[in-house]
């Protein structure tokens, strides 16, 4: 199975998914949103937004496209392109394709990740949807309990934030 990515307008992933189920029921595509904790009007909330605004991903189980699919996607309202571009369509990278299983795995909604911090401050993630990428989180901010994560999809790198709990440490003495 070849997971594949699309564009389309941004903040019109959910319609999108909506017109295209109409016609194609069989082909699942995931909006992969996040919760992440805001502050509206100075009072603590839950916000879930698109974790890849405009970008929508889906498994195929060959390395190219059906006409019929293809033709499904293009004449889908809100339809941008396939990436890297819809004449030129290919599945995402092996690293890619991880990222992308791991972050659907989750579920519809990807929420926050238990973290902990060693004596020199580097962030180690417990569980969760950071799992495992350590080594791509770029900056941290403790006060609002996030952290920012670079990715690289399709060679362009992505930034994107994601909420987390620390797991104080007990010292014992």
């Amino acid at each position: 199975m070849s997971f594949f990515a699309i564009q389309v307008t941004s903040g019109r992933e959910d319609a999108y998914i909506k017109f295209f189920s109409k016609q194609r029921p069989d082909q699942t595509l995931y909006n992969i949103k996040k919760k992440i904790r805001s502050r509206k009007k100075g009072k603590p909330t839950i916000v879930t937004t698109s974790l890849f605004p405009g970008y929508l991903f889906f498994q195929f189980p060959e390395d190219s496209l059906s006409g019929e699919l293809l033709t499904s996607i293009r004449k889908t309202k809100y339809f941008i392109r396939v990436l890297p571009a819809t004449d030129n369509i290919k599945p995402l990278g092996e690293r890619d394709t991880s990222i992308i299983k791991q972050l659907v795995s989750f579920g519809g909604e990807i929420g926050s990740s238990v973290v902990s911090f060693d004596e020199n401050n580097k962030i180690k993630v417990i569980q969760g949807p950071m799992m495992g990428m350590e080594g791509r989180i770029i900056k941290v901010d403790r006060r609002k309990k996030r952290a920012k994560v670079r990715l690289e999809m399709n060679d362009s790198p992505i930034s994107f934030d994601l909420s987390f709990e620390v797991l104080e440490s007990i010292k014992e003495g």
